[in-house]
């Protein structure tokens, strides 16, 4: 093919009859450059090939010259940022990166470190999204919505660099004292302020584990994570209200066939009292977990194979599920907990009980009926005193049922039953009498 052919075939291409895009051409040495589709097009015919904007003449063009100009400006901007890092972007690198820039009309980022704290937290988020259940995310997205009123009232500029032990300090009496509580009951939603010590706590360990898994995979350079102020008190003594045998021997029994919404609350939380499971694992029961009178599953906070076999103290559980042909009622946990009252309030659960809990310095007391306390939480709570204080099941297989790692953790679930004290003390026998045993044998 002649030269003059070749031109003439591309001068056809040009001049189509239809838009066509706009492309930037940029050049990163004297050898190497590309070229970067943007979503702007033109008629071939009202572009000026000399001057590289649209024609004058043609309609429109004032406003889009000054889009393209724009365009090209910021890009101009933006590559001389990208040249002054310490670490110079490649060619592919500064390609990908202006195409993205063009595409996106956001300036992407050269290193993971640029990122910004809340940019992580949601790469965090959607990493965690595939290994955590939904009720462990919510918490998580609820931490950083609350960070992020904290920091958009107290700080012009925040990053991983601010985070010191002024910010904790800061951050737990905000957390304390002014971050909003939907749990508080107020009828001024401008009353509902604070949050109670083990609440904060929780906040406060959240943001250091975040800290140490963004540090981990190079998000940033900041070790405060490491500081030995970097903690919030957590009161390991907490009141934990449980209902005693009797008390569920009551509310199992207790017919509310005149209430299916309150019977089935009811039956949840016995079905969760007699296994002593976690929530998320009892809104995800699946029949095909259950060989013959056994459950086996895998719990989805630890990962681990759970046991628990359908006999003794847990043999309810069975009939449970057989009055709901193994597919146990579907409800929201938060749902759960107001019908819980209401069954509670109807089976006549009416006990005072005393909670005392810590807001920084000011001491929390409340005393109230147990149909008014009571929580899917409580019924974990409760099979864990039922089985070490009624039947002594060793602390070992109690915790191979609830899945806790660690004894201290599971003393704080455990309530301080006196009455079962006494009656297990009075089973045994002092030193004075066991002596008289052995003399009398020898």
């Amino acid at each position: 093919m002649t030269d003059a052919k070749s031109r003439n075939r591309k001068m056809e291409s040009i001049l189509s009859t239809k838009e066509v895009p706009v492309r930037l051409t940029i050049g990163f040495d004297r050898t190497r450059r590309f070229h970067c589709k943007t979503s702007m097009n033109v008629y071939p015919k009202q572009w000026d090939f000399d001057k590289q904007r649209m024609k004058p003449a043609a309609s429109g063009s004032q406003s889009f010259n000054t889009r393209l100009h724009t365009l090209q400006e910021n890009i101009k901007e933006y590559i001389d940022e990208l040249m002054l890092q310490p670490e110079k972007p490649s060619y592919e690198q500064l390609r990908d990166l202006i195409q993205e820039y063009v595409s996106t009309n956001t300036k992407p980022r050269l290193t993971e470190q640029d990122k910004t704290y809340f940019q992580v937290y949601d790469e965090f988020l959607e990493r965690k999204e595939k290994e955590l259940n939904h009720r462990t995310i919510q918490k998580f997205r609820s931490a950083k919505k609350t960070l992020e009123t904290f920091t958009g009232k107290y700080y012009k500029r925040f990053d991983f660099d601010v985070i010191d032990i002024n910010f904790i300090d800061k951050y737990k009496s905000y957390l304390l004292y002014e971050a909003y509580n939907q749990k508080i009951k107020e009828k001024d939603k401008k009353k509902r302020k604070g949050f109670r010590d083990d609440t904060v706590a929780k906040y406060i360990e959240n943001l250091k584990n975040f800290l140490r898994w963004s540090h981990e995979r190079g998000f940033h350079t900041n070790t405060i994570f490491q500081h030995s102020q970097f903690r919030a008190k957590r009161d390991k003594n907490l009141d934990i209200v449980t209902m005693t045998i009797h008390e569920l021997k009551k509310f199992y029994e207790y017919d509310l066939s005149e209430f299916p919404s309150l019977e089935r609350a009811r039956d949840l939380f016995c079905f969760q009292s007699f296994t002593g499971q976690r929530w998320g694992d009892i809104s995800a029961f699946r029949k095909e977990d259950v060989h013959g009178d056994t459950w086996i599953f895998e719990a989805q906070k630890t990962g681990k194979e759970t046991i628990i076999p359908f006999v003794g103290y847990s043999a309810p559980a069975m009939d449970i599920l057989k009055k709901y042909n193994y597919e146990l009622p579907v409800i929201s946990n938060q749902k759960l907990n107001d019908y819980l009252k209401l069954a509670a309030a109807e089976a006549k659960l009416t006990r005072m009980v005393e909670i005392n809990r810590f807001q920084g310095v000011k001491k929390l007391n409340y005393i109230k009926p147990l149909h008014e306390v009571i929580s899917s939480h409580m019924a974990r709570r409760t099979a864990v005193s039922i089985l070490l204080n009624i039947y002594r099941v060793p602390v070992p297989q109690v915790m191979e049922i609830t899945g806790h790692s660690d004894f201290d953790t599971l003393k704080r679930y455990i309530d301080k039953d006196r009455e079962a004290l006494r009656t297990n003390l009075e089973q045994t026998r002092s030193v004075s009498e066991f002596m008289k045993v052995v003399k009398s044998v020898s």
